[in-house]
């Protein structure tokens, strides 16, 4: 009997994939809280936030790759702080390839040496800036218990 793992879709759908067809990368994401909002992106065919980041190619690191990907995304390079969050997520692509993902989360802060306001973003879907307060688990893609983990950092109750 063929051994298969729950992958989820983007939609929260459960598909069955043998298990020797899901293959395995980590993801980094940031989680960026500033002025008691934290950053997120909308997602592209479901509308809901997730903190920004990206699924590792073999040969990125996840700190360089995090800090990157902020860079273009709002046009600085922050200070990367600690590990928030990990967590093993099992997803299914849009060509239907199982994945498994060991996501981590780091706290992001605006580097000392600048005080410049954010870049504009051009693409879509836009960044946003939510308050922290306001976030509920069911307007999220993923990444929750990671922005929780980024208050209780803070002091935020």
């Amino acid at each position: 009997m063929m051994s298969t793992i729950a992958c989820f879709d983007v939609h929260g759908n459960v598909h069955q994939v043998p298990q020797e067809k899901v293959q395995f990368r980590p993801a980094v994401y940031g989680i960026f809280i500033e002025d008691a909002q934290v950053l997120l992106l909308p997602h592209p065919q479901t509308g809901l936030l997730a903190p920004p980041g990206c699924i590792l190619t073999p040969f990125d690191t996840p700190t360089q790759s995090v800090r990157h990907f902020f860079r273009q995304l709002i046009g600085i390079i922050p200070d990367l702080g600690p590990l928030l969050f990990m967590e093993e997520r099992f997803m299914l692509d849009e060509q239907a390839q199982g994945w498994h993902l060991s996501a981590l989360y780091y706290a992001l802060e605006r580097p000392s040496t600048n005080t410049s306001p954010l870049a504009e973003w051009e693409g879509a879907p836009r960044p946003e800036f939510v308050p922290v307060a306001d976030v509920k688990r069911e307007q999220l893609q993923f990444g929750y218990e990671a922005i929780q983990a980024g208050r209780l950092r803070l002091g935020m109750a």
